[in-house]
């Protein structure tokens, strides 16, 4: 297997429970196996080792074209309007502490500042670094250098993470909450992942465009206040509460000044199935919303 040295890790000084000065831990270099990388991160990889395994500053290359990205090309970039964009990247993330993964630390392992890291590995910091970058946007080099063996590939590796699949179906202009995606979670209402990373669910842009791009029924508020249960004059005001607490987005409105919000009525539906209470289990609800007694019921 090929591998790399990676110079990831920074000088750290960790006070340890009970000890009487801090700790000091050296910098070390960290082994990895190029396979055990997906095609993105294997691209930044390669690109650290170009530069002696230090994460030093990056060429990154946008998957578009100069014309259709920069206004006024033709006075900023003549005769080039068909290159694609490039710029250099060095503001990588806070790396890891330097505290070696086979030693034990104190008793108080979980309030020692930066432990949270310490265990975290070079596979993982890269894989989690490179999904936080525009999916248009990959590894060329290191700056001066030739272009890295992973990089079509890594230019082809355009999975999504849960917090960049948020963000892909805002765009998509069928928005989603992080509450609503964490109350969903589990369901079947979202999508199969299509791989697991480090742990972490991916999925790539085609099957989220298949999520959004299914046919959706679209409840009127009042349509929602009748499912969950509420009714009365002050029904739609406590479904509006509910859908809030849910922080569930409109997905459009009914015509006119009188029109309602409309709400997905699958993602009403799940994020009801799916509370972790539902009140006084069984018990039917009065005029206005409220509860009544269970008892006698069978």
């Amino acid at each position: 297997m090929p591998t790399v040295t990676l110079l990831l890790r920074r000088k750290t000084r960790v006070l340890h429970d009970g000890a009487p000065r801090p700790e000091v831990y050296a910098p070390w270099g960290d082994k990895v196996e190029l396979d055990e990388l997906t095609p993105r991160a294997r691209a930044l990889a390669e690109a650290f080792a170009q530069n002696g395994g230090r994460p030093g500053l990056v060429l990154m290359e946008q998957d578009a074209l100069i014309r259709d990205t920069v206004p006024n090309w033709e006075h900023y970039y003549p005769d080039r309007g068909d290159q694609h964009p490039r710029r250099t990247f060095g503001n990588w993330a806070t790396l890891l502490p330097s505290i070696p993964v086979g030693e034990p630390l104190s008793q108080g392992e979980s309030s020692v500042t930066g432990a949270a890291d310490a265990r975290t590995t070079p596979v993982e910091w890269l894989e989690r670094e490179v999904r936080t970058w525009p999916l248009d946007w990959y590894v060329v080099s290191a700056t001066g250098c030739d272009p890295v063996p992973s990089m079509e590939a890594g230019a082809a590796d355009c999975y999504l993470t849960p917090d960049t699949v948020l963000e892909y179906m805002r765009k998509g202009g069928r928005p989603m909450s992080v509450s609503a995606w964490d109350a969903l979670r589990g369901t079947s209402y979202l999508p199969t992942p299509d791989r697991y990373v480090c742990g972490m669910p991916q999925w790539r842009p085609e099957t989220i465009d298949a999520f959004m791009g299914r046919p959706v029924e679209l409840w009127p508020v009042s349509r929602v206040a009748e499912h969950l249960g509420y009714a009365g004059s002050s029904a739609t005001g406590s479904a509006r509460k509910k859908l809030s607490l849910w922080r569930l987005p409109a997905a459009g409105r009914q015509p006119g000044r009188a029109g309602e919000s409309l709400y997905d009525a699958d993602q009403v539906k799940a994020l009801q199935a799916a509370r972790p209470g539902s009140g006084r289990r069984g018990a039917p609800r009065s005029t206005g919303g409220k509860f009544t007694s269970s008892k006698g019921r069978s």
